[in-house]
């Protein structure tokens, strides 16, 4: 959806989507092989795992809009739940550390509360959030749910556990990169991409970051708001590690869009009324790192799975890149969090 149509969605349009059939769940098919065992599919045997729900009512039905995982909503004798199921080329995401990422947002009250986690297969079950709604790109020009979003980042990026892994947008990135390039096409700027990546990832480490529990996939698709309440929950966390804070907001920034003045602003909230000028700086490269990296996620993706379109992803992200790599503030940002004097030597 381009940025116009979604803010006319949010003016006027509505966001409720189509409604999906539900159904109890089906009794086990017959098996193939013809032994007389069953067969049942990957939904059933995750609701079967749930020791609680035996015996109970069940039922359920698919969740559109997850772009790398099967998701349902699952109905126990009245009360809903969801269920996400590690979809395929998922295995390099570490599912222990996503389930602690999960307990951080249930302690900082910024995410849906974990039911259970299951370390065999991956699953984790959360508590359906009822009344909400994703967050469309037109929600970021209304001041209240734009300023929510800081104060969201801020809550998670402050919780007290610790997920085991450690890991930047860097690391990451590598991981997309080698995978990426198994596969059929690599952007024209890929020499040039590495090398913006190579010059960020020196300057961060020259600047030395404090760790902190971060989303690193936090923008409208994983933000979802209570029109009724006028309270907004963070959602999915496959991702998450410790690292840079800034590198959330950079994620956000880019993917929606976001104006000059509303850099300053998102600057501004995050710390406390004041525009942070490093803060700044690091916000700003990172919105440059985190287009880099989301580019090759989506090239790996295109490479080995067919659940939706992912070079309509690679497409918006490359087009960002193309302005913001010849920012001439970009050497001015990284000189700042170099400590580079602007003056002679002495």
């Amino acid at each position: 959806m381009g940025i116009l149509e979604a803010i006319k969605k949010f003016f006027g349009g509505s966001k409720e989507a189509a409604p999906v059939a539900e159904a109890p769940a089906p009794a086990a098919e017959p098996c193939s092989c013809g032994c007389g065992c069953s067969e049942k599919s990957d939904i059933e045997k995750a609701i079967d795992a749930v020791e609680d729900w035996k015996g109970k009512e069940i039922s359920y039905k698919p969740v559109a809009g997850g772009v790398t995982n099967p998701n349902f909503k699952v109905t126990v004798d009245g009360e809903d739940f969801f269920l996400k199921i590690p979809g395929v080329g998922t295995d390099f995401i570490d599912r222990d550390n996503a389930h602690v990422a999960n307990l951080i947002a249930s302690e900082t009250g910024v995410g849906p509360e974990a039911c259970y986690y299951f370390k065999d297969t991956g699953v984790e079950i959360v508590k359906w959030l009822d009344g909400y709604r994703q967050v469309v790109f037109g929600d970021v020009y209304d001041e209240k749910i734009f300023t929510q979003i800081a104060e969201v980042a801020k809550k998670f990026h402050s919780g007290t556990m610790v997920m085991p892994l450690v890991e930047s947008v860097f690391d990451q990135n590598r991981e997309m990169v080698a995978r990426a390039s198994e596969g059929r096409y690599l952007p024209p700027w890929h020499d040039r991409m590495l090398y913006t990546m190579d010059k960020i990832e020196e300057c961060f480490n020259n600047y030395g970051i404090e760790l902190r529990p971060c989303h690193n996939d936090f923008y409208t698709n994983n933000l979802m708001y209570n029109d009724a309440t006028g309270d907004l929950k963070l959602i999915d966390y496959e991702y998450g590690s410790m690292g840079d804070p800034y590198y959330d907001l950079g994620i956000y920034g880019g993917v929606n869009f976001l104006t000059e003045d509303m850099d300053v602003l998102l600057n501004t909230i995050y710390n406390d009324g004041v525009n942070d000028p490093e803060g700044f700086a690091r916000y700003k490269l990172n919105k440059i790192a985190a287009d880099i990296k989301w580019s090759y996620w989506s090239l790996m993706n295109a490479a080995q799975s067919d659940l939706t379109d992912y070079m309509a992803w690679y497409g918006p992200k490359v087009a960002r890149l193309q302005h913001m790599m010849v920012d001439p503030r970009v050497d001015a940002w990284m000189n700042q969090l170099n400590k580079k004097s602007v003056f002679y030597k002495n």
